[in-house]
């Protein structure tokens, strides 16, 4: 009979392994901890796709990060070569952005080691220009880590970028919305609106995945989709209206029964007009002006306790650039850094 070891002993309890990478960006070799899959341990799952793990999770360990230039992706895809058109800018953004202390990600990761891999991997897909489903993707690994981390400003921010760029995926291709089929992204868009805050439009798209033709083979979707649909019309219900300033009344497309579509009058709120129409742009804004972004608002709410969206604060700064520069507008410029150097010089009279 063998006798174990004390090394061999170690060796089967330990929950990780390494896995070798080439760097595509700087050719650097190094390995990175993954988690075998014998000691995932799953214990329960939310209701947008979030797996909690008991013990050590290997969502945290999902983003590849080189030791090197920082260049972070998902595990299956950080080795993919890099467009050559791409990669010298890549090289350089990487090496201005890198962090001043080094930071060992290869290693064993606490939970703000594991929420700054995805920062880093949305940064470097921001960078690849990759397709609109492919960051949809990190935002929402992003979005998981902040609310494990419990922080729900964070998390908030993410969970808006997701919905953000999964519509753009979905409304060019289903196939580029990583591995979930249209039935599940139907779903999880309903989701992300319900957990923006938009709950009719959940209810909306909670509608098309209930009577979409293929929902009696997915009954774990569909009673998904019946529960949150049910949650959502609840808060819509409770929900000011945004035009009439009383709360909504949501019917669902199946159970036809009518509920009354007014409000108490404590919960009539005076409307101001909007100033002109308004349209959808989508627009991807880097991390650190999505902070900065952010950072207004908790000002505002912090003097005032009225909280002013960050759509609202972009489009006060545009009005703001828009009255001081008139028609003295950027002449000649070929890419974003030119474009900034100028509106910086005419905004400062320099």
């Amino acid at each position: 009979m063998r006798i174990r070891l004390w090394g061999d002993f170690m060796t089967a309890n330990n929950p990780f392994f390494e896995r070798k990478f080439d760097c595509p960006v700087c050719k650097t070799k190094f390995t990175s901890l993954a988690v075998r899959s014998s000691r995932v341990y799953v214990e329960r799952k939310e209701e947008d796709f979030h797996v909690i793990y008991r013990g050590v999770s290997p969502l945290h360990y999902s983003i590849i990060v080189c030791p090197a230039c920082y260049y972070a992706a998902s595990t299956n895809g950080f080795s993919k070569e890099i467009k050559p058109a791409l990669h010298e800018k890549l090289l350089q953004a990487l090496y201005q952005l890198r962090p001043k202390s080094a930071i060992k990600y290869n290693q064993e990761r606490d939970l703000q080691k594991a929420l700054d891999s995805f920062k880093l991997a949305v940064r470097s897909a921001q960078l690849k220009q990759v397709p609109a489903g492919e960051l949809a993707g990190l935002f929402m690994g992003a979005a998981w880590m902040a609310r494990e981390a419990d922080n729900q400003e964070l998390e908030s921010v993410y969970l808006k970028e997701a919905l953000d760029h999964y519509l753009e995926a979905y409304n060019k291709d289903f196939q580029s919305i990583g591995n979930m089929s249209d039935l599940q992204a139907t779903y999880l868009i309903g989701e992300l609106y319900r957990r923006n805050g938009n709950n009719k439009e959940a209810v909306n798209w909670f509608n098309r995945v209930i009577v979409h033709k293929y929902i009696k083979q997915n009954p774990q979707i569909e009673k998904l989709a019946r529960d949150q649909w049910a949650l959502a019309r609840e808060q819509a219900q409770l929900q000011p209206d945004s035009e009439s300033g009383t709360v909504a009344a949501i019917q669902p497309e199946e159970k036809p029964k009518k509920e009354a579509n007014t409000a108490p009058a404590s919960t009539t709120r005076k409307i101001t007009p909007p100033r002109r129409s308004s349209m959808q742009m989508l627009a991807n804004l880097y991390l650190d002006q999505i902070d900065w972004l952010t950072g207004i608002v908790n000002n505002g709410y912090n003097s005032t306790k009225t909280l002013v969206s960050k759509e609202q604060v972009l489009r006060a700064l545009l009005d703001a650039v828009i009255i001081n520069l008139d028609n003295n507008l950027p002449q000649q410029f070929d890419n974003e850094e030119e474009l900034k150097d100028l509106f910086g010089e005419l905004l400062t009279g320099k």
